[in-house]
């Protein structure tokens, strides 16, 4: 499945319904440097903010859109400042594999000081009264941010939240962005998520074959929650819904265009019309 523009559909159909009267904030956690959801967001109306250390010249172009506000900081587990892994994929480095984790597959040994905030400091400073969604895609530190929804107020637990897993690898190599640390820490915020009342769920991932697999976390057992990863997945995202419940084909009908397989198919049947 074509992850990121699979779900940037998704949340553009389905955030107008979760909060019809945009009242909450929209949080884009680790923008990088193409899937801009903050932009989303902000053309949707939400108060958007981007949270992003090393902005790439079109997002601060984005950022001078009304709604959307960047600021070049992390999130972590305290306030301050901490040393950021510039990214390194296949030899080349690339900021969208930067991680605050040393021991992350993408993070490479060129490192710069950044600053960090919490969520709670988050909040604080930009005066924050309700969020709509959560967006996470920070390399391996996705659990350090999430854990802290169990501190916050009640009324401020996003209505959305969405967060990376995996990467590197296939999940059955139990390596890279499924090494025992880091699969382990994936399903921490799946137990945390649940017992914070979240249920309605989709996982989407890039493997090729895979389509969306929708899930009611709330009436899963906290042993069973690794069974949502099949052997073949490589790295994806989940949305999980705190008061709101999609419709399983409404789902289905906005994914259906990104599944990599019927690109496949479509490419192939074009040449044989040729």
């Amino acid at each position: 499945m074509r992850v990121e523009p699979c779900c940037q559909a998704l949340l553009a159909q389905l955030l107008p319904e979760v909060d019809p009267q945009h009242q909450g904030v929209c949080i884009d956690v680790g923008v990088g440097t193409f899937a801009f959801y903050c932009q989303i967001f902000a053309e949707l109306n939400f108060t958007s903010l981007a949270i992003e250390p090393l902005p790439v010249k079109t997002l601060k172009k984005l950022a001078e859109h009304p709604k959307l506000t960047l600021l070049p900081v992390c999130l972590s587990d305290q306030n301050g400042e901490q040393t950021l892994y510039v990214g390194k994929f296949a030899g080349i480095f690339n900021s969208n594999f930067s991680s605050l984790s040393p021991q992350w597959f993408g993070a490479s040994g060129q490192a710069r000081q950044v600053k960090i905030i919490t969520l709670q400091t988050l909040i604080d400073q930009q005066q924050i009264k309700q969020i709509t969604c959560l967006k996470l895609d920070i390399e391996g530190w996705e659990w350090a941010v999430i854990k802290q929804l169990e501190n916050i107020e009640e009324k401020l637990l996003p209505a959305v939240v969405m967060f990376e897993y995996g990467g590197g690898v296939n999940r059955g190599q139990n390596q890279k962005g499924w090494a025992p640390e880091f699969f382990q820490n994936t399903l921490n915020i799946l137990e945390l998520l649940k017992a914070l009342g979240y249920g309605s769920g989709v996982l989407l991932d890039f493997a090729p074959d895979c389509q969306e697999i929708t899930f009611d976390l709330s009436q899963l057992e906290i042993s069973e929650l690794d069974k949502l990863f099949p052997l073949e997945s490589v790295y994806g995202n989940i949305i999980l819904f705190r008061d709101y419940q999609p419709k399983a084909n409404q789902l289905s009908q906005i994914c259906e265009p990104y599944y990599r397989v019927n690109i496949l198919e479509r490419l192939v049947n074009t040449l044989v019309a040729r």
